[in-house]
């Protein structure tokens, strides 16, 4: 107050006539702890009454903070129009898809510092310190980071997790998740250990609500429709023969996935042509994609890609190194390799049977009606499921699930054959059916195929569409040429041929110009020997045709005759002629293929 003394005394009307500021202080202090509770903290300042709390300030005539003491000038007041400077420099330089580092957005806030101040000297500049400040301030981490990565990589990678895979998959067979990768180990032959044949492909099929892998392809085909129904179609079946081919005895019971799922959901690749339609008209089976590069909406599936590749690596050579093996320190992983695909598959097999029977699945998600003492076991997750969710799945015929799961393509039908991608085929049932008969008559002109791609020597028809009923052709004598190869090897080699023709047709095309003109040259030559106008009647030139004939054969065979006169016949001598037929010798003339020949034959 404007009475208070030097000496901290102040007037006052009570007793003795002054007060000391500090017994002041005393009682307002003891007033405060009285009304606030007596406690130690109701002494506390009242630091909520000082500043402005959240609120920015702007209109300032000198610098905040701690001043400078080593570099010059006094700095930068951030009044609100350096506000706003910050403020477009973070937002269009920093704030966007491609991670930029603060310095280059200091550069772009003092830029456009000189552009409105053009008269700021080097002292007044922002620094980096400001602007971190001013970021932090007024940007929240989490909102930054999702304007600065696209949005695809925000929701994959950054996203909140509200949910879990298995929360709406009701039991087993509610979804299968398949997905393909390319296997970091390099294979040799199986009958030739020192050729080195390249990195297989994998297949794995899983269930979304037991963690189980139900079916799985391993071989050097490209990922592609043929090679993904492949492995579906071991899911679809059972897995006790399949075993068997690589020295593995198991039973149903050990691996129990066997059936047609509810749903599928696959990547974007292969099951999205037009062939997968078969997934749903033969099977019924609800068919989905993910997102474009949203490889966690089936993390199930992609992850255990790693899991099981990390088990086998330790131990097999031939494993990809994340180092090159070009360089001159690396070494080459690809000579180390020692397995073949059989070797591979059967020790993958053990691998995916350990997984299902034995494997603990980590923070699975279990529902309310699930046993507290169900372990979290793929194989004892699928027959809790089967036994109290789902049932049992659809069963199907393997066979008959392995056709529907080829290519189907449309074949055409002639009196030559059933026509696919430029070969011909037969097959019994037609034939009975009379559709190659070369009568006039109402066979069907096109039919759906569904064919191997991997195999020209059969293909499968159904003469009633929509029916199980199948037909199998085999490879017609017209198009024997083709046997054994594959269809992209057949489309060569009629590329070949067809190339080899056309180049023969211009060749053709070519030389008729010579031969014309030579035939031209020959009528206008003999027709300048026939006289302009005949010496007889025609009447007597049309009579005298069949003595000009027998005149002219004359002429003929004494040209064309092999015999010639010799000086025994001039002299009149006659030669000594030897019979060289001393003994019966067999005929070696060609015989008469008349009796072999029948009507139909050509």
């Amino acid at each position: 107050p404007a009475s208070l003394r030097s000496d901290g005394w102040q007037p006052c009307s009570g007793p003795g006539g002054r007060l000391h500021v500090e017994w002041v202080a005393t009682f307002s202090g003891l007033r405060s702890f009285w009304q606030r509770g007596m406690s130690p903290n109701a002494l506390a300042p009242d630091y909520q009454q000082c500043g402005g709390s959240g609120k920015p300030r702007r209109n300032l005539d000198k610098k905040l903070g701690r001043k400078r003491s080593v570099s010059p000038g006094e700095g930068l007041v951030v009044t609100e129009d350096v506000a706003d400077i910050f403020r477009t420099a973070i937002e269009t330089s920093y704030l966007v898809g491609k991670p930029v580092p603060m310095s280059v957005v200091l550069n772009k806030a003092n830029g456009l510092l000189r552009s409105r101040y053009p008269d700021i000297t080097p002292g007044r500049l922002a620094t980096r310190g400001q602007l971190q400040y001013f970021y932090s301030k007024n940007y929240r981490k989490h909102e930054a980071e999702k304007r600065r990565m696209p949005a695809r990589a925000y929701d994959k990678d950054i996203k909140p997790l509200i949910s879990t895979a298995a929360t709406n998959n009701f039991g087993p067979g509610a979804r299968y998740e398949i997905d393909a990768t390319i296997v970091d180990l390099y294979l040799v032959s199986d009958e030739d250990p020192e050729k080195i044949v390249g990195r297989p492909v994998l297949y794995l099929v899983k269930d979304v609500f037991s963690r189980m892998i139900a079916g799985m392809y391993i071989g050097f085909e490209t990922p592609s429709w043929v090679t993904a129904g492949m492995a579906l179609a071991n899911a679809f079946c059972s897995k006790v023969e399949y075993c068997a081919r690589y020295g593995i005895e198991i039973t149903d019971s050990d691996w129990p996935a066997v059936g047609i799922p509810a749903s599928i959901l696959a990547d974007r690749g292969e099951l999205l042509s037009r062939q997968a339609d078969t997934l749903v008209n033969r099977f019924g089976i609800q068919l989905s994609n993910t997102r474009a590069y949203r490889g966690d909406d089936k993390g199930i599936c992609e992850r255990h890609f790693n899991t099981i590749q990390a088990e086998f690596k330790p131990y097999v050579g031939g494993v990809v190194e994340p180092v090159n093996g070009k360089k001159r320190t690396g070494k080459r992983y690809e000579l180390d390799a020692e397995l073949g695909l059989s070797a591979f598959t059967e020790m993958m097999i053990h691998l995916v049977l350990r997984h299902n029977t034995s494997h603990v699945v980590k923070d699975y998600d279990f529902a309310p009606d699930m046993p507290n003492d169900l372990a979290a076991v793929p194989i004892a997750l699928w027959n809790w499921g089967v036994s109290n969710r789902t049932g049992k799945l659809r069963t199907c015929d393997e066979r008959l699930a392995r056709i529907n799961l080829l290519p189907n393509e449309t074949a055409t039908i002639s009196e030559v054959g059933i026509k696919l991608r430029g070969i011909n085929y037969t097959c019994q049932e037609a034939l009975k059916a009379g559709w190659f008969d070369r009568i006039k008559q109402n066979r069907p002109t096109k039919i759906e195929a569904a064919f191997d791609p991997r195999n020209t020597n059969e293909i499968f028809i159904r003469p009633v569409a929509g029916d199980d009923e199948y037909w199998v052709c085999d490879l017609s004598d017209r198009s024997r040429s083709y046997r054994g190869m594959t269809f992209v090897e057949a489309a060569q080699k009629q590329y070949e041929r067809k190339r080899a023709q056309a180049s023969a047709k211009q060749r053709a095309d070519y030389s008729s110009i010579d031969t014309l003109d030579a035939i031209d040259h020959i009528v206008q030559r003999e027709r300048a020997k026939k006289p302009s106008k005949p010496s007889l009647p025609a009447s007597r030139r049309l009579m005298g045709i069949r003595d000009n004939r027998r005149d002219e054969l004359a002429a003929e065979r004494q040209r064309t005759s092999l015999s010639k006169p010799d000086s025994a016949s001039s002299t009149g001598h006659k030669a000594l002629v030897i019979d060289i037929k001393t003994r019966s010798e067999p005929c070696l003339d060609y015989p008469d293929l008349d009796s072999f020949l029948e009507d139909g034959d050509d």
